[in-house]
């Protein structure tokens, strides 16, 4: 993987006697040259990963000893030549993420050592030949995301070494065979997105070793088998969006192993069986718009992973059981929604303190909703169409809500302290938009306290600023006591001296400036590349002591993270400090975002997992705890991998230091990435980080600075990502404009992390989660593309318009 252009030469050709070809991952274009079939003893061909255009030459035909043919993800387009059948040796055929088109030539079935064929993402069209059936060496097709009609051929049931088979978002028609039993070792089965019919064979029971079973989408009809009980290891079972009825099987409460469950969109009856109960791992329980009825069960309460809970659009009845409330873990969202729900909302949900979404309405709930001020994590709340009374909690997140989340509570009102309705608004209909001068005063009170604090905040982070420039005008060495003695404390072995750095401190090595000193690129005698960050100077009276800061540097440079800038040494004479760091060659995050490229989803992900995982080192893998109190676009550097890098500690203090509390005191981060608790205590925690965090995860989503400068839009992100949400708006409007029109599971992945940076920013610091927690969320999130059509649910609630 590096960073090459222009075209692959046909001169490779004459190298007859290389066996590994490698390519992948550069930027490469134009044609495949045929010339590449010459290179007779040719193993590995992988220029996967590059945009390379043009037909695939059917001279690839010629290489027969070639194992490994690697050409996805790039702009192949014409038909897979057969010719590529004649490479008799082939057990990987990779053709994935292209625009090739045709059908697939039957004479793949001459293949007989292959093992693994990839297709999906791309435009093939025609049947699905039955010569698969005779690969019987073939453990993984994924043939998902092409135009291919017709029925799935029986032959590839009789494969008995096919773990994965994937086909998914197709045409595919006809009945699921009953031979699928014959496949005893699959582990994957994904034909959702298709337009299979009949019923679900009860054979399919028998495949011991499913683990994800896909069948969302078609056109199914009859009963759910119950033998699909028997499957113990399935971890995911989706079959919304078919024709399916009956009862749901009791049986199914046996699958103890399942994480994820979707019955959504089909004709189930009855009663949702109390066996549910035993589902100890499952973290989604999606069973809306069918026809149940009942109750639910109280059994739910053993549901201790459960992350996400939707019961909407059915018929279920009686009240809401209060064991709901000792579902703690429920973090996504909670939806009972257009059912025939009676009573009051139960006081256990006030335990629901991780809740991001609850819809309750249209039902004929009663009582007060007092403990729905207890949800501080909410982000989307709906009770519209109930006969709920009394006064509006008013906190920070109901005074965001419009009148839609009430519609239709004729007896509730709003108010002042959060116990007693306003006469005023007594007298008029109900939540009508007419302002009280109670509630204008609290909102100025609120504004004008908002901005006194970022007032001091910001003239006091300037005067400090002013005083370090000043002491420091000039960044060239005559400028300050560059003299010696000088102290060099190396935390690894280093090839050069303090005369080779000194050297370098010059103006046109300046890289960048930031409130803690002043980095400089150096380049090394031996040609190594490092960062000098030269630290500004402090006042005498808020100098540490030496030893108390020669001590923090000797923890901060036994770092070891790969996700974290490498502090190579330090340096120190009486009055200059000097930081030595691995130079990161890639620019940082913030001119990424803002260098106007199309930055795909895959790279923001990898940079957000990156740099949460380096952060989340430093609050709980070191010991003692190290906050950064600097997080920011800026201080996320990138290699040419975009691999992030947390950098700049030129803030960041042990949390035991002896200095610790004296360093809390100075204005900590910068402006659009400091919490909202700092305003008013002067302190912070892990949680300050982790508050800064959700604002670069914001930025990587939206593409938009923590806050836009732009006339009539000078808003802080969090305050617009706010806006946006209770707007009605679709929720991918908030997602960078690159973003959009992706592919469906793809922005359910964004609106999701989407949900998980408004967890970060949430405006209590108990409510944010750790950092380890966020690591462990994000994870969550990503699926390969294999899994595309795996069930998942976006945190942030879409658009009751959208479909």
């Amino acid at each position: 993987m590096n960073k090459l252009t222009g075209s692959i030469p046909p001169q490779l050709g004459k190298l007859q006697k290389v066996t590994s070809l490698l390519l992948w991952g550069n930027a490469l274009t134009g044609s495949i040259p045929a010339e590449i079939s010459n290179c007779s003893s040719l193993v590995v061909l992988d220029a996967s990963a590059n945009d390379l255009s043009g037909k695939i030459p059917s001279d690839i035909g010629k290489l027969g000893v070639l194992e490994q043919l690697h050409l996805s993800d790039n702009s192949l387009i014409g038909l897979i030549p057969w010719e590529i059948s004649n490479c008799s040796s082939l057990t990987t055929l990779q053709l994935d993420k292209n625009k090739l088109s045709g059908a697939i030539p039957w004479q793949i079935g001459n293949l007989k050592q292959l093992q693994s064929f990839f297709l999906w993402g791309n435009s093939v069209s025609g049947t699905i030949p039955s010569s698969f059936g005779n690969c019987t060496e073939l453990y993984s097709i994924d043939l998902s995301r092409n135009k291919l009609t017709g029925s799935i051929p029986e032959e590839i049931f009789s494969l008995k070494k096919l773990s994965k088979l994937l086909l998914l978002g197709n045409s595919l028609s006809g009945k699921l065979p009953r031979s699928v039993s014959n496949c005893q070792s699959l582990v994957r089965l994904r034909l959702g997105e298709n337009r299979l019919s009949g019923q679900i064979p009860k054979e399919i029971g028998q495949l011991q070793n499913l683990v994800f079973l896909d069948l969302y989408m078609n056109h199914f009809t009859g009963s759910l088998p119950s033998e699909i009980a028997n499957i113990t290891v399935l971890e995911l079972l989706d079959v919304h969006n078919n024709h399916i009825n009956g009862e749901i099987p009791s049986q199914l409460g046996e699958l103890v192993n399942l994480e994820q469950l979707d019955l959504s969109r089909n004709s189930f009856t009855g009663e949702i069986p109390l066996s549910f109960g035993n589902f100890s791992y499952l973290n989604k329980l999606i069973l809306n718009s069918n026809l149940l009825t009942g109750s639910i069960p109280k059994s739910f309460q053993n549901l201790q992973k459960l992350t996400l809970l939707d019961l909407s659009y059915n018929r279920l009845s009686g009240e809401i059981p209060s064991e709901i409330g000792y579902i703690t873990s429920l973090t996504i969202s909670l939806d009972l929604s257009s059912n025939m729900f009676t009573g009051e909302i139960p006081e256990s949900m006030s335990g629901l303190r991780q809740l991001q979404s609850l819809d309750l309405s249209h039902n004929m709930l009663h009582g007060r909703i007092k403990v729905l001020g207890s949800l501080t994590s909410l982000t989307f709340l709906n009770i519209s169409f109930n006969n709920f009374s009394g006064p509006i909690p008013v906190t920070p997140f109901f005074r965001t809500l419009s009148y839609n989340s009430y519609l239709q509570n004729l007896n509730l009102c709003e108010s002042v302290d959060g116990s007693t309705c306003s006469s005023s608004l007594m007298q008029k209909t109900r939540l009508r938009s007419a302002k009280t001068v109670a509630l204008v005063s609290v909102i100025l009170a609120s504004v004008t306290i908002a901005v006194l604090a970022s007032w001091y905040l910001v003239t006091r982070n300037h005067r400090y600023m002013m005083e370090k420039s000043a002491g420091a005008s000039s960044s060239s060495p005559g400028a300050e006591d560059f003299s010696y003695p000088w102290t060099f404390i190396p935390f690894q072995r280093l090839n050069f001296t303090i005369d080779n750095i000194l050297d370098c401190l010059k103006d046109e090595n300046v890289i960048g400036k930031g409130c803690s000193g002043i980095v400089y690129k150096a380049e090394m005698p031996n040609g190594e590349l490092i960062a000098v960050k030269k630290l500004w100077r402090t006042k005498d009276d808020e100098e540490p002591t030496v030893d108390s800061f020669a001590a923090e540097i000797q923890i901060l440079g036994h770092i070891r993270h790969r996700n974290i800038v490498k502090l190579l040494g330090y340096c120190s004479n009486k009055s200059v400090k000097l930081l030595l760091y691995n130079y990161i060659p890639n620019g940082n995050l913030q001119q990424l975002l803002r260098g106007n490229r199309n930055l795909s989803w895959e790279v923001r992900y990898k940079i957000a997992v990156g740099s949460a995982q380096g952060l989340a080192y430093l609050h709980h893998d070191c010991k003692p705890a190290i906050l950064h109190r600097d997080v920011k676009c800026n201080n996320i550097l990138l290699d040419s991998k975009f691999e992030a890098y947390l950098a700049d500690f030129g803030l960041a203090k042990l949390m035991n230091s002896p200095n610790y509390h004296h360093a809390m005191s100075r204005v900590a981060g910068s402006y659009g990435y400091i919490a909202p608790e700092y305003g008013y205590t002067m302190n912070i925690t892990e949680k300050s980080d982790v508050y800064s965090y959700g604002v670069v995860l914001l930025e990587i989503l939206s593409g938009r600075s923590a806050v836009e400068s732009q006339v009539g839009d000078g808003v802080h992100i969090v305050e617009w990502v706010k806006k946006k949400m209770g707007s009605f708006e679709p929720a991918a409007s908030i997602l960078d404009a690159k973003l959009r029109g992706m592919p469906d599971q793809l922005v359910q992945e964004m609106l999701q992390t989407l949900g998980i940076a408004m967890f970060c920013v949430n405006s209590s610091p108990a409510e944010r989660p750790t950092m380890k927690e966020v690591v462990a969320l994000l994870m969550e999130v990503k699926t390969q593309p294999e899994e595309w059509g795996k069930t998942s649910q976006p945190l942030i609630k879409q658009s009751s318009n959208q479909s």
